[in-house]
């Protein structure tokens, strides 16, 4: 049996890391969590000792991983430690520039369950596909294996890992659920694209995979009665492009799980039969599509989203024939974007809004690996050195590994930290820091368009705390909160017996 232990930085439970657990706990080893800084990471290192050391990494706590890496290195602790994810996979030469052992490129379940029968046996693990592993001065770049097709072959999230070790994961008021993997469409601002063709390059086929929906009802009847779920959050990127699918779905779920939920979905697949069909299910709560931008030709030609403006419009009217909320997501700072383009999505939005609609408004951020982050480096938009999937890796060991203090290794970083991402949209232009202002107040010039004069004077003046507090307050009230269900109670909770916590 080996030991594995799991480390983050946020309260938040992570799909990525609950789907490892129930995968390595079936094949009969011993998973643990711990959650905080680079200090409390070491220290709970030393009191469990465990075989090897996992990061599931999204881009905003790539840092936090780093630190973490770099502190249990310089503690004289020699467990090997791998990561893995999205961002890792876009970027697997960082293993050449940091403190990591090991990288896992794409799905993480056989590979990491490999890694630890053969920690277990003692034998040679250099050979496992979908790893690169630094081991004697030497890198072995194994390729990546084809991915899991089947999905109803792997075992339901591990929900205790999270609840068993803190009481905060008890008032989360959601459940997240995946009912399958990939996308079939080519945005560009999206890492499916990417991510499609990383697997193509070593052999997979297909892309698109849905569980059946007798294993996602098993589930979700686990859910209910085991752990009483209140709100299920699907996490798909669209739970909609396979009508036969959600049509059988809609009715098994009406029958047996009776409990409000929430999917994506692309407004293209809206169609008749699928307004009514929700209507008739009785307990979808919330629609999620993606807006973007309000300029046509500029979703269409730079974000790679074939959809009209009319085709918003028409997805929109079923939805409301048929007393469907729903939620539009969009996006300001893109690389080619203006203040002029900004102010055709805020108007778009509020055309397409009713009394209930939410308006997920998101500050772009040029991950490595997208498509439109080379689009942006292309017409002078972004450094090469912040963004790049090539450069990056440099960067981070020019501005991290040469630091003797680990709690300041972060700060010269362009991308990596959660605050970074939440606040920043990383072009150098002066065009895209008017953008970035605007979008502080976004909220407001769609719902109050008597307030759009004053937020145009305003945001001349330099950005400061206060917009940014605007922006923090009506993201976290007329967004987060909505699209997850939370109710005020939660807030309390929170403030009385967790606001120490760093959550998500």
């Amino acid at each position: 049996m080996a030991k594995v232990l799991f480390a983050q930085e946020l309260y938040f439970p992570f799909q990525s890391i609950a789907r490892l657990s129930s995968y390595l706990k079936n094949a009969g080893h011993e998973v643990f969590l711990i959650i905080g800084d680079e200090e409390k990471i070491v220290d709970c290192i030393k009191k469990i000792n465990p075989d090897v050391i996992a990061f599931s990494v999204l881009t905003p706590y790539r840092n936090h991983m780093l630190a973490s890496s770099t502190a249990i290195k310089r503690a004289g602790i020699t467990i090997p430690i791998i990561a893995g994810g999205y961002d890792i996979t876009f970027l697997p030469q960082i293993i050449e520039y940091s403190d990591l052992d090991m990288i896992c490129r794409g799905e993480g379940e056989e590979p990491l369950k490999e890694l630890c029968d053969k920690l277990e046996e003692g034998g040679n693990y250099t050979d496992i596909p979908n790893l690169w592993i630094k081991q004697d001065d030497k890198i072995y770049k194994n390729p990546m294996r084809t991915w899991t097709m089947n999905m109803d072959e792997l075992p339901f999230d591990d929900r205790d890992l999270y609840l068993d070790y803190d009481s905060y994961f008890k008032i989360v008021p959601f459940t997240q659920v995946l009912a399958g993997r990939g996308c079939p469409y080519l945005c560009s601002y999206c890492f499916n694209h990417g991510y499609k063709e990383i697997y193509r390059a070593e052999g997979s086929t297909g892309y698109c995979r849905l569980r059946s929906v007798d294993h996602v009802m098993e589930e979700l009847v686990i859910l209910k009665n085991r752990y009483k779920a209140r709100y299920i959050f699907f996490n798909d990127s669209t739970l909609v492009y396979n009508h036969k699918w959600l049509f059988e779905f809609l009715k098994r779920y009406k029958d047996l799980i009776k409990l409000p939920f929430s999917i994506n979905a692309v407004i293209t697949e809206i169609t008749e039969d699928v307004g009514k069909a929700l209507h008739d299910n009785g307990y979808c709560e919330l629609i999620r599509f993606g807006l973007e931008t309000g300029n046509e030709e500029f979703r269409k030609n730079i974000l790679n989203k074939k959809i009209s403006n009319d085709q918003l419009f028409k997805g929109t009217d079923i939805m409301k024939k048929y007393g469907i909320r729903y939620s539009m997501a969009m996006m300001f700072g893109l690389p080619g974007e203006n203040l002029k383009r900004s102010w055709e999505t805020i108007e778009m939005a509020r055309k397409l809004s009713v009394k209930r609609s939410v308006h997920a408004v998101n500050i772009f951020k040029p991950f490595p690996g997208l498509d439109i982050t080379e689009y942006g480096i292309k017409i002078g938009q972004y450094k090469k050195e912040d963004v790049s999937a090539h450069e990056l890796p440099e960067a981070i060991c020019k501005n991290l590994l040469n630091e003797n203090d680990k709690h300041d290794t972060v700060k010269e970083l362009a991308m990596g930290t959660r605050d970074m991402c939440f606040y920043e949209n990383y072009r150098t232009d002066r065009e895209g820091h008017r953008v970035l202002k605007l979008s502080r107040f976004s909220h407001i010039a769609i719902r109050f368009p008597v307030l759009r004069p004053f937020i145009k004077l305003i945001i001349k003046l330099p950005d400061n705390f206060i917009y940014r507090f605007i922006w923090m307050a009506t993201e976290g009230l007329l967004n987060i909160r909505a699209h997850a269900n939370v109710p005020f109670s939660f807030f309390l909770h929170y403030y009385l017996f967790h606001s120490k916590k760093k959550i998500r």
